[in-house]
């Protein structure tokens, strides 16, 4: 009933709409870890065997804490852009997004290499059947190797939010999500993989969105002045 006053509080209130325009995309864009997990288990729901369920929603439990730990990617770097911008400092601005993309790279290889000390903490503590741990277990290592792109796409996230670019934030979490649900049902419905085909299909999407990030940021950093000023 007061669906009409939506429009008119909102052009008599700037601020509000203005913290609205930035906090619903950064609202939407944060459940975008939690969501991949549930669009790999929902497509590899549609097998007849139940374990394969129970695998995937364990290898994303894993992600999620281990990604998780990460979370500074995208706030940190988001205070540092926004600092550099409020203060029209386009140098620090580009170098705010390099030092978070090294980080974010650095950081994902870092976890490919020490991927089999998390795979054996992580069954240890998290015990299922042997066809939800093996199956699980592959998950794992195949989706593992999207660590990289996975924390660049956080940096590209927390940097576009800082700039107050928080529809492109979303847009790149949306490009993630939709290439995530087309690969994981290509791969799994229509190949014929199981849980490396949704694995694969993750993978794929991170990369996808890490792309989308390269080109959006490109197109945001020729609007403005400077060089890429690491200091």
């Amino acid at each position: 009933m007061f669906a009409h006053l939506v429009p008119g509080w909102l052009k008599r209130h700037s601020g509000h709409r203005a913290v609205l325009a930035i906090a619903l995309p950064i609202m939407a864009a944060n459940v975008s870890e939690p969501l991949i997990g549930l669009v790999d288990t929902w497509v590899i729901g549609r097998l007849p065997e139940p374990y394969y369920i129970g695998a995937i929603a364990l290898g994303a439990v894993i992600f999620s804490f281990v990604f998780w730990g990460f979370g500074f990617l995208r706030m940190g770097t988001g205070g540092l852009a926004a600092q550099a911008h409020g203060a029209k400092n386009d140098p620090e601005v580009r170098a705010v997004l390099v030092r978070a993309l090294l980080i974010s790279v650095a950081a994902g290889v870092l976890l490919v290499i020490v991927s089999p000390l998390i795979d054996y903490l992580s069954f240890e503590l998290l015990k299922g059947s042997e066809e939800v741990e093996t199956h699980a277990r592959t998950y794992f290592q195949i989706r593992v190797l999207s660590a990289p792109f996975a924390l660049a796409n956080y940096a590209f996230l927390g940097w576009f939010i800082g700039l107050g670019r928080a529809r492109i934030a979303f847009m790149l979490q949306l490009l993630l999500n939709l290439s995530n649900i087309v690969f994981d049902v290509i791969l799994v419905l229509g190949v014929g993989m199981a849980a490396d085909g949704v694995a694969l299909g993750t993978l794929i999407a991170s990369i996808i969105a890490a792309a989308g990030g390269v080109w959006a940021a490109h197109r945001e950093l020729q609007r403005r002045s400077g060089g890429w000023d690491l200091a």
